[in-house]
């Protein structure tokens, strides 16, 4: 395209080579209707559209939440009740959603697909240009928020997608004292306001004011159109044109974000919050010190973002280690938020007590003074800059498309009007940080926004037991006194209403309305499985497995050690292992000091304990703890001589440091326990019915359980020294290793001349396995302050004769988007459910952010009788073969791709496995599906249940359970 040149009523405003994304940016503009695009031309096939617009809302009522949500329930040309769901089931999409953020709503999907690429770009323009809810009520009922009543004798109750959802969010104390914050801080601009929705306010939406919102902000003239990728740009911009924008003319939509005015003082509130009754509310507080910054530069933004990893987030944070030192709290993290006009810097403190509250301040304050005033350790700013630029230039986005991440980047400027694609020639932004090294840059920073700022709040929350009894009950007394001033026509209306709703909600889209929605053919879809290749060497007796992909001159190395010499109780401690390694002081390094080599020389460090499931095994599996490392390749020597440090000179005689450690990682887990649900209650659940199950929940519930006994326990607190040291003996050993190097050939030469650096601090010993995971069944009920339930029920199907295949997976995406979908979130108003089946045999169903409990259980239980009588049009069998097709082919980035040849690997898989498996995913018939019916009864009939959600709903159902436990002791 050439510049000041239309194509297709877009003229060309700008073209810019963009040498960090390998790309050209392309700024248009739509003159008919006021539409602005950004196109990035590059060779990347895995394409990317989104349509996005400046919503800033006026209160909290989650209107551009609800919105988001709406508009995908049904358009002009794809007159269905939800074309979403029907893309998700039959698309080759690598990226199918929207967000909702505090000032905009974003429309985002991509393909490797031509065809599917523009059918996706076609639904979502008619979603957000012409949606059935503009003049359909009900669908905001649905997804937001209605009264629900079935009979005049039944008590009235709150229904509806996104309430159930944000009071699944609300659950949390950290989103409570997010909203406290942000309403306190930006009182008069919409960051004072929820975009999300606060449950209390929700229900104050009613649809005229959604649809004067809709009709103020989807229009084009508001519009933020972004293309990425290798396509064909003219006929791209031709069918948005003709399909979409040539229908509109530009209008002034004011859709402007108001600064907010400095305060005139700081603020300086608290805040209860709910626990649980039999919950210790010691060391529960929670302290937020808050900056807010004027518009900050790019240049400005990424500076605090280096400035943050270095007081906070590095091993060696002066600032983090203060805070700790002085006793107020057990986890501290600092946070730039800059996905806002105007961002903010949080300092955040959790595991605390109330009366700490104004001490915080002063410790910041005053270290950060003392800081500034004597200089910055510059070395320890270099290493975060290191960190922050490796981020930037190795681009994972953990299998994301990376596309879709340049386009939600452009968008921090480009809906403030500024230059978006500033945001991706990050090469001068890092030459001046690095120049700022040499200056006092960095100092100036802090003291112009962080020590001469008085726009700022310090705001806590406290634990009170009781609170969210108190606040089910309020809500229980508020609907019964809305009833009992209805009138007796008010009240027939709601039952109207409800019935009309659960009408609609189980109403059957008809073939012709299907049929709108584009669907690729099965022969679009290549048989072949893609294998990353994998090669075996042998190095000095060690096995070293070579991934050969292109990976930017980034190396990537992984160091496997078999678990089977621990024995069941000391797989807690190789859990702590993982979490310590590389924050204790080693032979060589204090702990400040090695954080900063890692991030002076590396990309990254971490230890996991992960599992590995033997191919066609109930419960044999290989468990591994797994070091992993990047660098640069011109690096390789650092990484290998720092793993060799870490493994195998670590010392673990600090007992002030581990227990520091220790409890900074409860205090994590105390307050994001609650947005763990879907793991929590999934691995549980696996814990009583498989080995590997058991050994997974280690990793998650079992691991907090003993980290609170542990803390609990002087005894075991003073032997934690002695068990680390034992498991580190035992794991790291020659005999029990084997490397994975992802490179090429050439920088694997060089890797392998260093290795020596790991071996040579290994242990010679050997020792016989003798892990054995002990199982009993118990059904559990984790009562939590939180409102909402996360309800599993499973099993294994290999103890019913049931063996692994494709059609199971085509089942999951069936599930998903079809039976659970309709039942659980779009009539019984939760968030989501899911269904897994697992090569191994274990089976599960899992329902989040769920107003139910006992009806979700009914609902599993009724599958069985739906599969029987399952009836599938040969074109719906097509749609979910192909929405299965798009899960097994993600894009992989090097990392991904060496991790996966690794796990197939061990797990004994091979890719006669996967083409078999594929193939029966193609091949899979109304038949197979119904054929699944009598082994499923057969597990459900088992009837292994945990539930993890609010005391009350857990106490109503206590005769559901075995066992009823609090999840936060």
């Amino acid at each position: 395209m050439k510049l000041d040149t239309v194509y297709a009523g877009f003229r060309v405003e700008r073209i810019e080579p963009v040498q960090e994304v390998n790309g050209t940016a392309y700024m248009l503009k739509h003159e008919q209707s006021g539409a602005r695009l950004l196109y990035i031309d590059t060779e990347d096939t895995n394409k990317v559209f989104h349509v996005a617009f400046r919503t800033p809302p006026h209160d909290s009522t989650g209107v551009a939440h609800i919105l988001e949500h709406s508009v995908l329930c049904g358009s002009r040309k794809f007159p269905l009740k939800e074309p979403f769901v029907e893309l998700v089931k039959g698309s080759l999409n690598t990226f199918l959603n929207a967000m909702t953020y505090s000032d905009k709503t974003v429309y985002p999907v991509a393909s490797k697909n031509d065809a599917d690429f523009h059918n996706l770009m076609d639904v979502y323009l008619d979603a957000v240009f012409y949606p059935r809810v503009a003049k359909d009520p009900m669908i905001v009922m649905q997804e937001g928020w209605h009264y629900e009543l079935e009979s005049p004798k039944d008590p009235l109750t709150y229904k509806g997608v996104v309430y159930n959802e944000m009071k699944g969010v609300y659950s949390s104390p950290d989103s409570q004292l997010d909203h406290h914050k942000m309403k306190l801080l930006y009182p008069d601009t919409t960051y004072g306001h929820d975009s999300g929705g606060y449950p209390d306010n929700i229900t104050d939406l009613t649809y005229e004011n959604f649809k004067a919102f809709y009709e103020s902000y989807y229009h084009p003239s508001n519009s933020y159109i972004y293309l990425y990728g290798d396509m064909n740009i003219e006929e791209t911009l031709a069918f948005i044109d003709e399909e979409y924008l040539s229908n509109f003319h530009a209008i002034d939509v004011d859709s402007s974000i108001a600064m907010q005015a400095p305060l005139s003082e700081p603020v300086v509130a608290s805040f209860p919050y709910g626990i649980g009754n039999d919950e210790s509310d010691k060391g529960k507080a929670i302290h937020s010190l808050t900056y807010v910054f004027p518009e900050m530069s790019f240049t400005q933004s990424l500076a605090f973002e280096v400035l943050n990893h270095a007081l906070f987030t590095s091993g060696s944070a002066p600032l983090k280690e203060a805070l700790v030192k002085a006793n107020i709290g057990s986890d501290v993290s600092g946070a730039y938020m800059d996905g806002i006009r105007q961002p903010l810097f949080e300092i955040s403190v959790t595991g605390s007590e109330i009366e700490k509250q104004a001490q915080l301040q002063e410790v910041v304050e005053n270290t950060l003074r003392g800081l500034v005033d004597a200089g910055l350790d510059k070395e320890l700013l270099e290493a975060s800059l290191n960190r922050i630029e490796f981020i930037l230039r190795e681009a994972d986005f953990g299998g994301r498309p990376i596309g879709l991440a340049y386009g939600l980047r452009v968008m921090d400027n480009w809906l403030y009007d500024k230059d978006p694609i500033e945001l991706l020639q990050y090469e001068p932004v890092l030459k001046a940080l690095r120049e700022g090294l040499s200056t006092d840059f960095y100092e100036n920073l802090l003291r112009t926004y962080i020590l001469d700022n008085t726009h700022k709040g310090l705001v806590s929350l406290y634990p009170e037991k009781g609170l969210q009894e108190k606040k089910e009950q309020e809500e229980t007394a508020k609907l019964a006194a809305i009833k009992s001033n209805m009138s007796e026509e008010e009240i027939a209306h709601i039952i109207d209403q409800t019935a009309k709703l659960k009408e609609m909600q189980q109403a059957v889209d008809s073939e012709e309305a299907l049929a709108t929605i584009p669907l690729l053919e099965l022969s679009d879809i290549s048989p072949v499985v893609e294998v990353t290749p994998r090669r075996e060497i042998d190095h000095k007796g060690i096995r070293v497995h070579h991934i050969d992909v292109p990976a930017r001159g980034i190396n990537y190395v992984s160091l496997y050690f078999n678990m089977e010499s621990l024995r069941e109780d000391e797989l807690f401690y190789a859990e702590l292992l993982s979490d310590v390694l590389g924050r204790l002081d080693t032979e060589y390094f204090t702990y400040a000091e090695i954080a900063k080599e890692i991030n002076l020389h590396l990309g990254g460090y971490t230890m996991d304990v992960l599992p590995v499931s033997i191919h066609n095994e109930r419960d044999a599996f290989v468990p591994l703890a797994v070091v992993r490392s990047k660098a640069l390749a011109s690096n390789i020597g650092h990484l290998t001589s720092l793993l060799g440090e870490i493994i195998g000179r670590t010392k673990f005689d600090s007992q002030e440091r581990l227990v520091e450690l220790l409890k900074e990682g409860k205090a994590i887990w105390d307050t994001e326990a609650f947005r763990r649900g879907n793991t929590i209650v999934t691995n549980l659940l696996m814990a009583k019915v498989s080995k590997i199950g058991k050994f997974r929940d280690q990793d998650t519930l079992g691991y907090f359980r003993r980290l609170v006994e542990v803390l609990d326990n002087e005894t075991l607190l003073a032997g934690v020294t002695e068990q680390l040291m034992k498991v580190q003996q035992r794991l790291f050993r020659k005999d029990n290793l084997e490397v994975s190097f992802v490179g090429t050939t050439e920088e694997l030469e060089t890797f392998l001349a260093h290795l020596d650096d790991i071996t040579t601090v290994l242990s010679d010993d050997s020792w016989e396995a003798q892990l054995e995971m002990t199982q009993s069944y118990v059904n559990e009920g984790l009562a939590t302050s939180g409102k909402v339930q996360y309800v599993a029920k499973g099993g294994n199907f290999r103890d019913h004769g049931g063996t692994h295949t494709g059609t199971m997976s085509v089942l999951e995406t069936m599930l998903r988007y079809d039976y659970l979908w309709n039942l659980i979130r779009v009539q019984g108003g939760a968030y989501g459910a899911f269904a897994n089946f697992h090569n191994n045999g274990n089976m599960v169903f899992c329902s989040y952010r769920d107003p139910n409990l006992e009806n979700t259980l009914q609902v599993y239980d009724g599958l069985p009788t739906y599969l029987r009588e399952l009836d599938l049009s040969p074109r719906e069998m097509r749609k979910y073969i192909i929405g299965t097709m798009s899960g097994l082919d993600v894009s992989n980035t090097p990392f991904l791709q060496g991790a996966r040849a690794m796990s197939l690997y061990f797990g004994n898989t091979n890719e006669a496995n996967m083409t078999a498996f594929r193939q029966q995913v193609l091949e899979t018939t109304v038949e197979d599906l119904r054929g699944l019916a009598d082994v499923i009864e057969k597990v459900l009939q088992d009837n292994h249940i945990v539930v993890m959600g609010s005391e009350q709903r857990i106490k109503e159902a206590e005769q559901l359970f075995d066992k009823v436990s609090n999840l936060v002791q």
